[in-house]
């Protein structure tokens, strides 16, 4: 099961630290902490990866308290709804995988039948936005 962690140092608004894992040396950066007059946001780190998480939860200062965890999430889950809702999205889309360039999406979208007027195709994110609209997908276009 893949999570996501947040590790916080309290007390500290920004703090580099270094972890070994075997000889090389891991660093991470605590960032967005901050001190106000609502009080004090301790210095964070959100990570998904087991290695780095590793690296932490067995340094001297996890141990110690002087990192602590302030928040794990289960991504796996969501992860799972997202591509199943994309999957879903994906099938009810046109997909026509000859249009290589954004002169041959805009043709397609100018002629039968979809009509739309040269004026609405005018670049790049306007032609992606009409295809997206009308449910037309070209994967090979980049």
């Amino acid at each position: 099961m893949k999570r996501k962690v947040t590790y916080e140092i309290r007390g500290q608004i920004e703090r580099s630290c270094y972890f070994r894992v075997g000889k090389a040396l891991l660093r991470v950066d605590f960032t967005g902490g901050s001190i106000n007059s609502a009080g004090m946001t301790p210095a964070n780190y959100v990570t998904d990866n087991p290695l780095y998480q590793k690296a932490i939860e067995e340094s001297e200062q996890f141990r110690n308290g002087e990192i602590v965890i302030g928040a794990t999430e289960k991504i796996e889950e969501k992860v799972a709804e997202a591509n199943a809702a994309s999957a879903e999205a994906n099938s009810k889309k046109e997909v026509i995988v000859s249009v290589t360039n954004v002169q041959q999406a805009r043709s397609i979208l100018m002629g039968e039948p979809y009509k739309i007027p040269l004026s609405e195709l005018q670049n790049k994110v306007a032609i992606r936005a009409k295809a997206d609209e009308l449910g037309i997908s070209f994967p090979n276009w980049l």
